[in-house]
């Protein structure tokens, strides 16, 4: 083997080194974001089931957001921040599918919740009295969404379960 042979055989196998290498890095980039998406998505689990198991350990929240009567300070206080919290919740899903980390169909499962969340008028009064404190743009989304979309009857209808 002449020298020019070695030469181009080095250049050969360089080569198939440099594409080894870009496959093994474009394996571990994509089991790094599949690993980070299905973090982000059980931190929001976890985030939800959070919110969900404040009304087991404090059921009056349910009655507060819909009774006729006007809840005490302490009572709209408390309906207050926990309604920043599942908004921040909501706020952080959103910002995780802005960004490409959440999926638009988990993105729309999450951002659903905000029917809810909004679905009465006191609800509704809360928002618009904590949403400064949020980013603009997911104020302006949660707007949009929510234009002429009615109250909700699920408390009642909780209620009246026998």
């Amino acid at each position: 083997m002449t020298l020019e042979q070695g030469a181009y055989l080095a250049e050969i196998i360089g080569v198939i080194v440099v594409v080894v290498t870009l496959i093994y890095l474009s394996v571990q980039v994509r089991q790094g974001t599949e690993l980070l998406r299905s973090e982000s998505r059980q931190a929001q689990v976890t985030n939800d089931q959070d919110g969900v198991y404040k009304f087991v350990e404090h059921p009056e929240l349910g009655r507060l957001f819909f009774q006729v009567e006007t809840p005490s300070f302490t009572e709209k206080t408390k309906l207050n921040f926990w309604l920043i919290g599942q908004m921040r919740a909501r706020e952080h899903e959103w910002l995780q599918y802005r960004s490409g980390a959440l999926d638009e169909d988990t993105w729309l499962s999450y951002r659903d919740v905000i029917y809810f969340l909004l679905g009465t008028k006191r609800a509704r009064e809360l928002w618009k009295l904590c949403s400064p404190f949020f980013n603009r743009d997911y104020v302006e989304m949660v707007g949009f969404m929510m234009e002429g979309v009615p109250e909700i009857d699920y408390w009642e209808k909780l209620e009246a379960i026998t």
